[in-house]
């Protein structure tokens, strides 16, 4: 009886723990599961986000809504500051003209329509204006000393008799800041029209320049002329005017002036020689000379050349011959179509997305002069400056680029994943003239103006496929 007793006793013992242990096995899997949903939430929100509306900010102008990185460290304006970009329809300029609205800055669209038709209804527009014809530029203020208060009262909200744009009255246009971005933008084409490339690139920039020169003249001579000052000679201090005047002009360059380098100088810096290998690429280096000249020949406007590295992003039409590879091979692969590379695929670029490019733009723009930071948007103090040691305007050149390069072959390959598509990676002749190795140091940018990627070349292919899909889906 004993016996039977214990036996029970001890099955039951049994049943007990085998339900224990799946009671404990139950909860490790249920809480393992938990985890690895709270891993893939977390990773969304890192990864993607600014990918989904919801998680982005509204502008105080615009429609634009930007997530953080997406206007990381820039500043909201002070209501009394008026940017003029050149080139504002096109790639580039059409999201610089989005950061700057979304900041609150008053903005104006000076372009020929030849490279973009990305309107934008809040801002003003002197369109089709060509950048090489002088009597397109906007008339000189009258009234300068007006100028601060006009800037301040001008209408931020659409016309409603354009549908793409403010159509502005030259008269009423006053600015700050100019962004110059209007150009001939294509390597290949300058090798057979060069002298499209010196009308347009060198001296279309040269009279951009000389009215930007002329705009200051007027506003001090005008301010000279009611302080019974006359005509703004030497005599008359010019610092009190500086909020009225255009105080900074930021220009594209690029980095096709460095050419095909000798690699002992990768990753390449601001420092490393002229090598380009184009009329495009001369022309761009050649600008960047007319705005060193610009800077010494006045005292009012400081002036920053940004050489842009290869840029991608929403709005790269490609359709255009001259788009980048990036837009290139996503319609390739969208349509299904082999993705097409030219040589052997192993050249390494430095691809940088195109809201980070408006977003260096813009705090090139913003920089106070001498000004240096600590690259996490931390002032440090003054800087050593190419214009005049820490004294008045100042000229500086900065590369724009993330510092992380990647294979063409390794490009087609995550395009051709991100796309979910079926095409085929096949290899052509290469190209004449095409660089091997391109591969930049972004550490001039940082410590000069505070500029870092904030979006790496994953999350801007993720986002750039999206867009493509979207457009698909229209």
């Amino acid at each position: 009886m004993n016996h039977e007793t214990t036996a029970s006793r001890d099955a039951a013992r049994a049943r007990y723990l085998r339900h224990r242990r799946f009671v404990v096995l139950s909860l490790v899997v249920a809480l393992g599961i938990f985890v690895l949903l709270l891993f893939a939430y977390v990773a969304h929100e890192v990864l993607f986000v600014g990918n989904d509306a919801n998680y982005a900010v509204p502008p105080i102008y615009g429609n634009a809504r930007l997530s953080p990185e997406e206007y990381q460290d820039v500043r909201v304006s002070d209501g009394n500051e008026s940017v003029l970009i050149t080139g504002g329809l096109g790639f580039i300029g059409s999201h610089v003209v989005d950061l700057l609205l979304h900041r609150g800055f008053k903005v104006t669209i000076y372009d020929d329509e030849s490279n973009g038709h990305n309107h934008n209804a809040y801002a003003n527009e002197l369109v089709p204006r060509d950048i090489t014809v002088v009597t397109d530029f906007p008339n000189y203020p009258a009234d300068a000393a007006s100028t601060a208060t006009a800037i301040t009262s001008t209408s931020t909200t659409t016309n409603a008799s354009s549908s793409s744009g403010k159509r502005a009255d030259d008269k009423s246009l006053l600015f700050t800041h100019v962004v110059h971005l209007a150009a001939a933008i294509s390597v290949a084409e300058s090798m057979s029209d060069p002298d499209k490339y010196e009308r347009v690139n060198y001296g279309g920039s040269r009279k951009v320049f000389d009215w930007i020169r002329g705009y200051n003249d007027a506003v001090l001579s005008s301010i000279g002329d009611a302080e019974g000052g006359g005509g703004g000679g030497g005599g008359v201090d010019r610092r009190p005017t500086a909020a009225r005047v255009i105080r900074k002009v930021v220009a594209a360059s690029s980095a096709a002036i460095y050419g095909d380098p000798d690699p002992r100088l990768l990753p390449l810096r601001e420092s490393a020689p002229y090598g380009g290998l184009s009329p495009y690429a001369d022309t761009k280096y050649r600008m960047e000379g007319l705005m060193r000249e610009f800077v010494e020949s006045q005292s009012t406007s400081g002036a920053i050349a940004l050489r842009f590295f290869n840029v991608y992003g929403p709005r790269q039409d490609p359709r255009n011959p001259y788009s980048g590879v990036i837009s290139l091979f996503l319609e390739m692969a969208r349509g299904g179509k082999d993705i097409t590379i030219l040589g052997d695929g192993m050249m390494t670029r430095d691809f940088v997305y195109v809201k980070d490019v408006a977003r260096a733009i813009v705090l090139a723009l913003l920089r106070e002069e001498g000004e240096v930071n600590d690259g996490g948007g931390g002032k440090i103090g003054k800087g050593k400056s190419t214009g005049g040691g820490g004294k008045g305007p100042t000229f500086d050149v900065y590369n724009v680029c993330t510092g992380v390069s990647i294979t063409i072959n390794e490009l087609a390959a995550r395009v051709k994943s991100s796309m979910g598509s079926l095409s085929s990676i096949v290899h052509a002749d290469p190209r004449d003239g095409d660089i091997r190795d391109s591969r930049c140091d972004p550490s001039g940018a940082r410590v000069g103006m505070g500029f870092k990627a904030a979006v790496t070349q994953e999350m801007g292919l993720e986002k750039t496929a999206s867009w493509f899909r979207s457009q698909l889906a229209k």
